[in-house]
Parts: structure tokens; sequence; C-alpha cells
């Protein structure tokens, strides 16, 4: 059963921020964390990221990026990664956490979520909507595991 999930992308300020929040309303009884492979450490979520949440209607709760560590990855169940390159790096660094990453469009013929750091607002927007499709089906999965 999974009880700890954490969201990783590369700088913990847009999408994993994001689809934490996104998992949060849709997994009520799963702690779900975030954190950055190059996190822009203590920085909070993107304003625009935000603005695309908030326009979207999911709850953002206060957010510090944090970066992440081996110790992160061994104290949750699941990670989930926004791109096969965030996959292939955590496999490379930890090997031993390979087996519980996976990607957030696994179940969308391995959908990747593109960065929309400075690409304006629509790609927020866009990274939003590719967030919450790909949350919908991974609710439904970690439903199925209880």
């Amino acid at each position: 059963m999974t009880q700890r999930l954490l969201v990783v992308c590369t700088g913990n300020i847009c999408r994993s921020p994001v689809a934490a929040a996104v998992l949060r309303q849709y997994v009520s009884d799963i702690d779900v964390t975030s954190a950055g492979l190059h996190a822009v450490v203590g920085r909070g979520i993107d304003p625009e990221s935000a603005a695309a949440a908030q326009a979207q209607g999911i709850a953002l709760d206060a957010h510090i990026a944090r970066q992440f560590t081996d110790e992160l990855g061994r104290d949750v169940d699941m990670i989930l990664v926004m791109e096969n390159s965030h996959r292939h790096e955590i496999m490379a660094r930890w090997p031993h956490l390979g087996g519980k990453t996976f990607l957030l469009g696994y179940f969308e013929d391995g959908k990747e979520i593109p960065d929309p750091y400075r690409r304006g607002k629509a790609m927020h927007l866009h990274m939003v909507g590719l967030v919450v499709e790909s949350v919908r089906h991974w609710a439904k999965q970690l439903e199925r595991l209880k």
C-alpha cells in the first residue's frame, strides 16, 4: 500500500509542487511531498505556475523548494517524475530507487510533462492541464492498491 509519495521535477518550483497539490486533492489519505533534482532551494512556487493552478481550481499550500536526496527517496513508497530524464538520473545516481520511480504520465504511454519555467502563461496552463490528466490516472491506480 502506498502511504508516502514524492513528486520530483527539476527545480521544484513549477511541475512537482503543482502535481503534489493535485494528488493531495485526488488521494487525500496519502502523504504527498515534492522535491527537485536540481532544486531552486528555498524558493516558493513560480508565480505563473501558481496562477495557472489556481485558475484551474487547484488549491496550493505554502511551498518551499527542496533538493531531492537519497534519504527523501528512501523514505517514500513511490516517486513520480515528470520526464524520462528525471527517472534516468535517479536510476543512475540512486539505483536502489529505480524500482519505485515512475513517470507521472506512465499510464498515458509514457507521456512527459514539459517544463514551463520562463516559457509564458500559456505553457504553465498547458502544464497544469497535463498534470491533472496524469494525476487522474494515478488516482485510479492508487485506489486499486488500497
